[in-house]
């Protein structure tokens, strides 16, 4: 990790942050649903302030991500299980409106199958304990799969302690 701004950002700021810019300002408009003025000007402040935070933390961190085909690897199994884990969480959810028409009894059954939380060594990961270049990368995308499922987040990651907090619903696991 290196302090200060990140080499090679100066040359390409002005452009950078203009292609930032546009991508900002259409995405807002995709999103938007409708094309009116309102919408229009509410698209060039939000990629306005979206790009300016960019300019600012850009040109003030030290951290650069190098990411390898390792760091990478988690994120097919995480994508392809998103899917099976959507249906799991719909069903809970069907479960949870559909006993809550059916009287006080099932209320305390569905607060009870509401999900827990479960603390892990970070040994027993690969993403939260790497080593070398891209170990800032690699933690980042085992925190982003990891939080990915619709049924499962993570709450704490403590290197210090060497553990790693996560909540999920009790019928995943």
């Amino acid at each position: 990790m290196r302090a200060g701004p990140i080499s090679g950002i100066r040359q390409r700021s002005r452009r950078d942050g203009a292609a930032i810019w546009v991508v900002l300002t259409v995405t807002y408009m995709v999103f938007a649903g409708s094309v009116s003025l309102n919408e229009g000007l509410a698209a060039v402040g939000c990629a306005s302030l979206g790009t300016l935070w960019w300019w600012s933390v850009g040109r003030r961190g030290g951290l650069r991500f190098r990411f390898d085909r390792e760091s990478l690897r988690p994120l097919a199994p995480a994508i392809l299980a998103m899917p099976r884990q959507t249906a799991r969480v719909g069903l809970h959810l069907l479960r949870a409106v559909l006993g809550r028409a059916g009287g006080g009894a099932t209320r305390e059954r569905s607060a009870a199958g509401g999900g827990a939380t479960r603390e892990r060594s970070a040994a027993d990961l690969a993403w939260a304990t790497p080593d070398g270049e891209a170990a800032p990368a690699t933690r980042a995308v085992g925190l982003l799969t990891a939080s990915l499922a619709p049924d499962s987040y993570v709450l704490t990651l403590d290197r210090v302690h060497g553990t790693v907090v996560t909540h999920g619903l009790e019928e995943a696991r």
